[in-house]
């Protein structure tokens, strides 16, 4: 459906028939869960096909998200759609945003704001504005949609920002402003499951291993629920934590830590590892049966390797620990695993439990016995090849048949 040319017709002229195309539209991609992209896509192709004259149509909300600060797509008639997530170091604080009317909008009474850029003297009040009427943009209408009374927007999953600028050569007609006033509203709500969806993938991703955050999202939430699985389970702890948390006090200690998780768990994690929880200063993995034990030996390897620049940054904590059995502990084993939900009903965790998973952590330990970084079991070391020395068959606490164990050369 066409919109009349501007002139006599074009006041009176509605949208009716546009609008409740697109809502359908985005009733639709809401309820096929369509990717926020391709919604944001479909909604301005149409929209344009309809006589709305959108050149550009932003869409911002704020994300739950260690990482990100904000999620940001962006639909221009020239480029299509891209993305923008920005962390929380240039999110708020960064002066694009201070200076926007984003940044205006959150900070007033009104829920919308609206600037012509045609026959306006620049500089306007805002440096986007001079830009997209350099690009030859006429009109802009900003809007922000809360989702709910007592929310506020900047709060993740609180709501959204969505701006519209316009190509024609006087702007948006009032007919244009009411069909946007209106349809706003059920593109906030499809974008709102897109948002749904993102806060619950990375609340499992961020506090749930990654195969565990899939499964639970996937409806495995039963408690008692799990799989027994063969693995390679790997544990690595840090030397003299106590010491460490007692002199640094934890202010200090706390960022002392999350860099020495940094340094062991995201080798782990980039070599296919999951890890499964940090206990106190230590951290529980596993590797899938197959290539495991390679790849839980090519983790170790890096982490030896950024160990040393780990010294240098806290060589004034750790003081001169040169060799790496005074800094770290690792073990590894084989064996079967339980995999799943343990608890209460009011408070689960994902975890794995089983044999494997206690011997491991005590054959960490006798790594301070022998004074060596790593011990790995027998049956890791069959499929680590060469370059292991055997240290008998020492006692294992709680294991009636300890397995023999072997260092790294």
């Amino acid at each position: 459906m066409n919109a009349p040319e501007r002139g006599r017709d074009a006041a009176a002229y509605t949208y009716a028939a546009a609008i409740e195309e697109l809502e359908k539209f985005l009733a639709f991609a809401a309820i096929e869960d369509i990717p926020a992209r391709d919604l944001l896509a479909g909604f301005a192709v149409r929209a344009r096909a309809a006589g709305l004259s959108v050149a550009r149509v932003q869409i911002a909300w704020r994300r739950l998200d260690p990482v990100f600060n904000s999620r940001t797509l962006l639909w221009t008639l020239s480029s299509g759609v891209t993305e923008e997530n920005r962390t929380h170091a240039d999110g708020p604080n960064s002066e694009e945003f201070r200076t926007s009317p984003i940044a205006y909008l959150l900070g007033v009474p009104d829920d919308t704001y609206r600037c012509r850029l045609v026959g306006a003297n620049a500089p306007f009040r805002f440096p986007i504005l001079d830009r997209l009427a350099a690009e030859g943009l006429t009109d802009y209408f900003l809007a922000r949609i809360g989702f709910g009374p007592q929310v506020h927007v900047m709060r993740p999953g609180g709501g959204v920002m969505i701006s519209f600028a316009s190509d024609a050569p006087d702007g948006f007609s009032d007919a244009e402003m009411a069909a946007l006033g209106r349809i706003r509203y059920m593109l906030a709500l499809s974008v709102r499951s897109t948002m749904q969806k993102e806060i619950g993938s990375s609340l499992a991703r961020t506090y749930l291993p990654r195969t565990a955050g899939d499964r639970v999202l996937d409806g495995e939430i039963l408690l008692g629920h799990g799989d027994t699985i063969d693995a390679v389970v790997w544990y690595c702890d840090l030397r003299g934590s106590t010491a460490l948390c007692e002199r640094l006090g934890t202010d200090r200690y706390l960022p002392f830590l999350n860099d020495f998780f940094a340094v062991t768990a995201r080798p782990v994690v980039e070599n296919g590892g999951d890890v499964l929880d940090y206990i106190g200063d230590a951290v529980l993995a596993i590797f899938p049966q197959g290539d495991g034990v390679t790849r839980a030996l090519a983790a170790t390897s890096e982490i030896r390797t950024r160990l040393d620049d780990f010294r240098m940054r806290h060589a004034d904590v750790i003081g001169d620990r040169k060799d790496l059995a005074e800094l770290i502990g690792v073990a590894m084993d084989i064996g079967s695993v339980v995999y799943g939900n343990i608890g209460i009903t009011e408070r689960m965790a994902f975890s794995a439990i089983g044999t494997t998973v206690n011997r491991v952590s005590r054959i960490e330990r006798l790594t301070k016995t022998f004074g060596v970084p790593i011990l790995v079991t027998d049956a890791v070391a069959r499929l680590a090849g060469k370059g292991w020395m055997s240290v008998g068959r020492p006692e294992i606490d709680g294991i009636s048949d300890p397995p023999e164990l072997f260092s790294c050369l």
